[in-house]
């Protein structure tokens, strides 16, 4: 039977994983920041709030804002100044991990990439042909009459 000890990834210590990567103390602490950011952000004069007010007033930080966010846990829709950083150029964004400039770059790769591929794939179809047609059985032999 294995008792699935593991180190907590946000304070270090030992203690027995059921499901969360951390331990019961800190995932009580994370509860308690998610409610300090939930009730922070419900206020109406808090509404226009940015990330880094939320997280200076609360003292919770902006990676576990963005957790929060991100997990689905707090909702930023009611608050139109909440963006966090992109994961990619850490530039701002609304949604998902990363900010649409970097989306419509990858939309962008992936494009050329589409092409190349089709390219290549063209361009062996056109060798395949062209070998073919010098090795035909029959074409260099001399005709009998």
């Amino acid at each position: 039977m294995s008792l699935n000890v593991e180190n907590c990834i946000r304070c270090g210590s030992l203690f027995r994983k059921v499901r969360q990567p951390v331990c019961p103390n800190c995932l009580k602490k994370i509860d308690e920041e998610y409610e300090k950011c939930y009730k922070f952000m419900r206020k109406k004069e808090n509404r226009n709030c940015n990330v880094h007010e939320l997280s200076k007033e609360t003292g919770v930080s902006l990676q576990q804002i963005t957790m929060f966010i991100l997990e689905g846990r707090l909702s930023i829709e009611n608050n139109p100044n909440i963006e966090y950083a992109c994961k990619s150029c850490g530039g701002p964004t609304r949604s998902g991990t990363l900010c649409p400039k970097c989306i419509g770059n990858i939309k962008k790769m992936a494009g050329y990439m589409q092409e190349d591929k089709q390219r290549n794939e063209e361009l062996a179809e056109e060798e395949r042909r062209s070998r073919s047609g010098f090795y035909q059985v029959g074409r260099d032999e001399p005709r009998k009459s």
